[in-house]
Formats: C-alpha cells, structure tokens, sequence
C-alpha cells in the first residue's frame, strides 16, 4: 500500500532529494570535524580558524537539519494527501458498489415477482378445464404482456442502466392495473377495481412496477380483499392520478411505520427483505409522483402520478378535463 501511495503522488523524487542531504550532510560535518581535529589546528592557537570551524560546524549542521525537516514534512504530508484521496477514493467505490448491489437486488426482486406472477397464471390455465374462454384469452395476453415487460427489464439490467427507464409517454392506469390484477389473480388473491379510464404520463413499465410491488405487498402481508381505487385530483404541481391499494390485514407495524420506504426496513413477523417499497417510491419519486401511506382503517398505500389530462379554463364555463 505505502508503495502505490508514493507511486501516485510521484514522491519518489522527494525521497530521493531527502537521502542526497542526508549524505551531503554526513559529509560535510565528517569533513568539518576531521578539520577541526587535524594536526595543523594546533599551530594556530591563536589564529581565527578554531572559533570559525565551530562556527561553521553549527551553522551548516542547524541548515542541513532545516532541510532535512522540511523535506520529511513535505514527505509526510504528501503521503498523508496520498492515503486520504485513496481513503476517499475507497470510500466512493464502496459506495458505488452498493448503489449497484442494491440496483441487482431490487432488479431481481421484481423479476421474481413477475416471474410468480406468470407461474401462477400457466399453472391456472393448464390445470383449471373449466375456466372462461375470455379469461383464458385476458390470461394468456397478461403472460405475453408480463413476459415482454420482464425482457426489457432484464435488458435495462445487461446494459447497466442506473434505474427503470422513465419513458415520456401516457400510461393506460387501467390497462396497467388490469394485468398486474389478473397475475394475482392467478396466484389466488382477490382483487376488486372499478374502471377509471386514468390516463397518467411517464412509462407504463415503471407505473407496472410500482403497482406490482403494491399488489404483492398487500397479497403477502395482507388479508382478505385488496381494493385498487383510481381517481384524478389537483396537486400543487397540476393535474395527478391517485392510486390506492388497500387491504383488511393487520397494518404496518408501529416501530417500523416511520421507515417503512427506508431499504432494508421491514416488519417484524414479515418474511421480505425491505426492497420493493424502497424501489416502488423511488421510481415514483422519479416519475414526479410520489408513494406514501395513510393512516384509514384499512391498510392503504397511495401512489400518485402526473395525469395526461389537463384542465382548461373556459370563459363562463366550469373547468372541463381536456386529454392531453
């Protein structure tokens, strides 16, 4: 480690210039000294050179000393600027790597719910004889739908992308909702939505994912119903789509509602790791949305998104939605 340190800061000139003075210093007081003890100096008893030889003794030996510490100090501290953009440089890289070790471990927590998602479908369709042609169809078109989503999912994360690309685009909440319900569906969850022909702008993968992880959340954690309720309603930044999903389970636990979007944070009787809200408000925090939970009687996250339906003022009219 000392090696590379002085190899970066290209230091080694310093040490060398450091070692010259010491041994032009050596030198220079062996010569001085074999002078002063020559037999010559006793012949000029009385002459000037046995009190300038001391003289210049001290004086050459306090300069070369100052050299020598002012040397050692430019060393040390090069070293110690050396150790400290290393140590900070460690440090990022560590950081860096754990962005990227929580990137993976979010990815693959929505594959594998994706992946449930699909599972629970083919097995419905292979072994229920008796299910509705239509759903049958709706089920086979939320595999394919599912499937594609996974492949661009899995191709953001071959190629490194930070996060799930946020298209800008319009986002059919139903359509979304529609697919994600009839995977847990499959899966057994019971699910109850009501058509709301939202319209939400952004990328309709990510708008996937967050609903995804919702619909997982409350079938996993929750109990009995989960409701999927859509609306338009005014925020401070314009028109939002406001998407609630809820269900009859216990609640989040106390101690841990405060930090319940924070990674790693999770319930104490719950089996998760604490990745998918984490990841589900951070793609709606870049969505200009956002994900919160709300203190009702049923367990209730709400999601809200950027509408593609703006509201415009007609003269001696009430405010009309006009589709973007």
């Amino acid at each position: 480690m000392s090696t590379s340190i002085f190899t970066r800061v290209n230091s080694g000139w310093l040490a060398t210039a450091y070692a010259t003075t010491t041994a032009v210093f050596i030198g220079v007081q062996s010569l001085l000294i074999a002078v002063l003890q020559g037999p010559w100096v006793s012949f000029q008893s009385h002459g000037s050179l046995l009190w300038v030889l001391p003289v210049i003794v001290i004086a050459t030996s306090l300069v070369a000393a100052a050299g020598l510490l002012f040397g050692g100090v430019r060393i040390y501290r090069r070293v110690c600027a050396a150790e400290a953009k290393a140590a900070d440089e460690i440090y990022h890289d560590l950081l860096s790597s754990r962005e990227t070790q929580r990137l993976h471990r979010a990815r693959m927590h929505e594959v594998t719910s994706t992946l449930a998602g699909v599972r629970s479908a083919s097995e419905l369709l292979r072994s229920c004889e008796t299910l509705d042609p239509e759903r049958r169809v709706a089920m086979l078109a939320m595999m394919g739908s599912e499937l594609r989503r996974l492949e661009r999912l899995v191709r953001a994360q071959r190629g490194g992308a930070d996060t799930m690309p946020i298209d800008v685009g319009v986002i059919d909440v139903d359509a979304v909702i529609h697919n994600l319900a009839l995977a847990h569906e499959a899966g057994g969850a019971t699910i109850v939505r009501t058509p709301s022909n939202a319209l939400a702008t952004g990328s309709s993968d990510a708008a996937a994912q967050i609903i995804n992880i919702l619909l997982d959340n409350a079938a996993k954690h929750g109990s009995g119903t989960v409701g999927v309720a859509v609306r338009h309603e005014a925020g401070e930044s314009g028109q939002m789509v406001v998407i609630e999903v809820s269900d009859d389970g216990a609640g989040v636990a106390p101690e841990v509602r405060d930090r319940i979007f924070d990674w790693g944070v999770r319930g104490p009787d719950s089996a998760g790791q604490g990745i998918g809200l984490n990841e589900a408000r951070t793609v709606a925090d870049r969505m200009g949305g956002s994900l919160h939970l709300t203190a009702t009687e049923r367990t209730t996250f709400v999601v809200t998104l950027p509408s593609a339906v703006i509201e415009e003022k007609k003269e001696g009219a009430s405010d009309d939605a006009v589709a973007a």
